[in-house]
């Protein structure tokens, strides 16, 4: 496949902030000193509180190396400048970006692997993302399409993040600011406080947003300029324009010809067209041509070549994962992701189990019908993160719905979880968590907060849960968000089993979807005597 696939690496650099007319905003890239006459002073704002952003979309088009020792940092780097206010990042903004460099390289390009971090605006999970990689395999008429991305806290996996130090170099000892407008557009500019009161605002004065591309242009000409004037191993980085709304929505016709009655994921074509032709991973998604001549056109490559990339298998041993040539080519499933593999116990600590929580899961019907779902809420045999891993043993008496003081939801499996504290959090705390979030991803059983926090050993999550985990008790008892969450997928519009409610004390929400895959309700408590 080395001479028949292209494989880009695709990421999006830390934004670069841009200051206001006659009040420039250092980019903050330090390193050097800075060479500035004499007669003159060198002086720019240094904050993070700027209204106007750039977002460098940075793609690496690799040389595929001949053998896997060999660097995957070589190739044509290519970087589109968007307007953080009105060309935010979005799954079918980089369709498109990737859709048309893939063109210029190839026009007969056959396949196209891509990897990409866990961002919101590249995980393959989520529905947009699948349904930007649909455009881009219809778009270019691949014959197969596959994205991979890294794990959680893994981004500098990327070979695309190796690209950013260069570009860093420059934006070093640089200062940028917006070009002044008219008087009147400028009083508009500043009713604004955010970006996004810049966006809302722009929806009822349609006329801002031309304003604000005239404001922000040279700003991005300069930066493109400085950018193209940097290399990779002797390769010149190029840059191009952002890609455009009707650009985008061009891209979309895709899913208009193939789902037209398409406003959800839960449509029947949808489902079926994903089943047809893909095969979806928690860390991969693909897409493969059919068979169906009245569906897709007849492929490039020889069937042998297009085949699904495996699922790691562990060996006999079970300590050792197979190589990929021996797995090459069978059907193989997710079970032994490393991701899903239980916890380690650490010698010579002791965990307190709740007996009364154990002893009242063993009456519970269904708890050994259901392996995903513990079906306990202090039970410790749920998967977990190698994050999670290293915390020390957690208070089980913490994790209760009188200490439940809000919730933050995994970006891998958008699941609530509970965040706990014993004390009641103040106004300034709950600023700080907040904060916190917004800066942070949150993963199932990862910390909420950083370690260098002072309320990283007071305010946290549970970090003996996995995104197998179902939702926790104490998040309904609490009512801290919404009591229709599934407890199992975390849908929203989940409804209790009336007749389980009459027999089961505790019976936690279930969506259709969940029960459709032949899952049964969690519940805890049966009413009676026990056994």
């Amino acid at each position: 496949m080395r001479d028949d696939a292209l494989f880009f690496c695709c990421d999006d650099k830390a934004k670069v902030p841009v200051g206001e007319p006659n009040a420039p905003i250092s980019t903050g890239v330090r390193g050097k000193k800075t060479i500035a006459p004499v007669n003159t002073t060198l002086s720019a704002l240094d904050h993070d509180m700027s209204k106007a952003n750039l977002t460098p979309s940075v793609v690496l088009q690799c040389s595929i190396p001949k053998s896997a020792d060999k660097s995957f940092v070589r190739g044509q780097v290519t970087v589109a400048l968007n307007d953080s206010v009105f060309q935010s990042s979005n799954p079918f903004r980089h369709a498109v970006m990737l859709a048309e460099i893939a063109k210029k390289q190839d026009p007969e390009v056959k396949c196209i692997m891509k990897f990409t971090d866990g961002g919101t605006d590249q995980r393959n999970t989520l529905e947009a993302v699948k349904c930007a990689n649909i455009c881009i395999f219809k778009e270019l008429n691949l014959d197969m399409l596959i994205h991979g991305r890294c794990a959680p806290g893994h981004s500098y996996m990327n070979p695309a993040e190796r690209v950013m130090s260069v570009l860093n170099l420059g934006l070093q000892n640089c200062s940028l600011e917006r070009r002044e407008q008219m008087p009147e557009a400028e009083k508009n500019f500043k009713k604004c406080g955010s970006m996004a009161e810049t966006r809302k605002f722009a929806i009822k004065n349609p006329e801002v947003k031309g304003q604000w591309a005239e404001s922000i242009e040279p700003v991005q000409a300069l930066v493109r300029n400085r950018f193209t004037r940097l290399k990779l191993s002797d390769t010149r980085i190029q840059a191009i324009d952002p890609v455009s709304d009707q650009s985008i929505d061009i891209m979309k016709r895709h899913l208009r010809e193939l789902f037209p009655e398409m406003y959800t994921s839960k449509i029947p074509s949808y489902k079926e067209w994903i089943e047809s032709h893909c095969r979806e991973r928690h860390y991969t998604f693909q897409i493969k041509k059919c068979d169906n001549p009245d569906c897709c056109l007849p492929t490039k490559l020889d069937e042998e070549k297009l085949q699904w990339v495996p699922d790691p298998v562990l060996d006999q041993t079970g300590e050792h994962y197979e190589k990929y040539v021996t797995i090459k080519g069978r059907e193989t499933t997710e079970a032994d992701r490393p991701s899903l593999k239980p916890p380690v116990a650490v010698k010579g600590r002791k965990r307190t189990l709740n007996t009364d929580s154990a002893s009242a899961n063993k009456n519970t019907p269904d708890a050994d019908s259901a392996p995903v779902n513990t079906n306990a809420p202090d039970a410790d045999n749920t998967p977990t993160t190698a994050c999670a891993q290293s915390h020390e043993v957690q208070d089980a008496s913490l994790f209760t719905a009188q200490n439940a003081r809000m919730s933050v939801e995994c970006t891998e499996c958008s699941k609530p979880r509970v965040i706990y504290s014993k004390q009641k959090l103040s106004e300034r705390h709950n600023l700080t968590v907040v904060l916190a979030l917004s800066e942070f991803e949150y993963t199932c059983g990862a910390p909420v907060l950083p370690l260098t926090s002072s309320l990283s050993k007071n305010v946290m999550c549970r970090n003996n849960i996995g995104c197998a985990t179902h939702v926790e008790v104490p998040y309904y008892s609490s009512s801290i968000g919404r009591l229709d969450i599934c407890a199992n997928c975390g849908a929203q519009e989940a409804v209790v089993d009336a007749a389980l409610k009459a027999k089961f004390k505790t019976v936690l929400p279930i969506c259709d979807d969940c029960r459709n895959l032949g899952r049964e309700p969690i519940v805890y408590r049966p009413y009676g005597k026990k056994v």
